[in-house]
């Protein structure tokens, strides 16, 4: 039985209003972005299929440094799922997510280029220009988006006007975490033109980053993203939440692929992940994307029977489906967002 051919059964509760509004106002962005999606996917898809051999896209996957998604200390202070640690106590990942932005999305589509080009243990330059007229896959082609013309006259406002700003505010972000340099910083109307990355560990506080590499195999701290993710359009459809979500099962999916626990504290303070991220592996289980097995005493809500009256807190058991990622992004994430209104 394939993915796409399981019965899940949906054990919560219908969305509540402010949920449906949410869903709603989701739902509409994909379709309003539909031909935007598929195109950026179709793209991202070229660019796979023509990969340099012996790199890691040519061989199936997108490799990600520990680092990026994981802090070897906890996050100092008194943090709760309450009370989550600041974004400068969050990994580099954390600190990239913004309403609406794209800094995440791109720095993911960033190695993923990168990777497509570049073996194990070489740095990657950065010939690709930031839009181009003509068949040029440019960056800001690898970018989906829903936004629609405004304005009129000198205030008109294009599509790729609009994407131009969004691919720029995503680049400053990454600029300020030192997650990218921009050789041409001096220049304030190309500032972004030729932009290069960096280690995914970011901001440093004894000096600047390090130049980015692709991992070595024998590095062995880096975990894959499946390749699916940019090939079927999930990095175009899935929020910045659901990719913390995903950035933590891969990690953890690395070294225990048949399934592994997260501990509150160690997705709190080393993670920067409050519950509502964690809570997503309910619409990963919609999509198909991941398994969940669940203690008896704790719902699938993540509430605990008789929690401190000696109920016991064990965290689901999640499995990663990187087979699920083959699957059609927008027509599986439309459907689910669409049966949940249904209900």
């Amino acid at each position: 039985m394939t993915v796409a051919e399981k019965i899940v059964f949906d054990l919560t509760a219908p969305p509540s209003k402010a949920e449906r509004e949410h869903l709603d106002v989701r739902v509409r962005r994909l379709y309003d972005a539909e031909d935007s999606y598929k195109k950026a996917t179709a793209n991202l898809a070229a660019l796979a299929k023509s990969s340099t051999a012996g790199s890691p896209v040519a061989n199936g996957l997108v490799w990600v440094r520990d680092a990026f998604v994981f802090r070897s200390q906890p996050a100092p202070g008194d943090w709760s799922d309450r009370k989550l640690p600041p974004k400068e106590f969050c990994p580099p990942a954390g600190r990239l997510v913004t309403p609406r932005g794209a800094a995440l999305r791109l720095m993911l589509i960033a190695l993923f280029e990168a990777q497509t080009r570049t073996k194990p243990g070489r740095r990657p330059d950065n010939p690709r220009p930031l839009q181009a007229a003509g068949d040029q896959i440019a960056w800001a082609d690898l970018l989906a988006t829903d936004a629609k013309p405004s304005g009129e006259g000198r205030t008109y406002m294009s599509i790729s006007d609009k994407k131009r700003r969004h691919l720029f505010s995503a680049l400053d972000l990454m600029s300020e975490e030192d997650l990218v340099s921009l050789p041409n910083g001096k220049d304030r109307k190309n500032k972004h033109n030729g932009f290069l990355l960096n280690h995914e560990s970011g901001k440093r506080i004894s000096g600047p980053n390090e130049p980015y590499a692709v991992p070595l195999k024998r590095e062995n701290n880096y975990f894959g993203l499946p390749l699916g993710l940019f090939t079927q359009g999930w990095i175009h459809v899935l929020e910045d939440r659901d990719l913390r979500y995903l950035l933590m099962l891969s990690y953890f999916h690395h070294g225990m692929p048949d399934g592994f626990q997260v501990m509150p504290k160690t997705r709190l303070l080393h993670m920067g992940l409050g519950p509502d991220t964690y809570e997503k592996h309910i619409w990963f289980t919609r999509f198909g994307l991941n398994e969940v097995t669940m203690d008896k005493a704790r719902h699938f809500n993540g509430t605990v029977d008789d929690y401190g009256k000696g109920g016991r807190a064990i965290p689901h058991t999640l499995r990663l489906l990187p087979d699920g990622f083959e699957q059609d992004a927008l027509k599986v994430v439309s459907t689910a967002i669409e049966d949940q209104l249904a209900r």
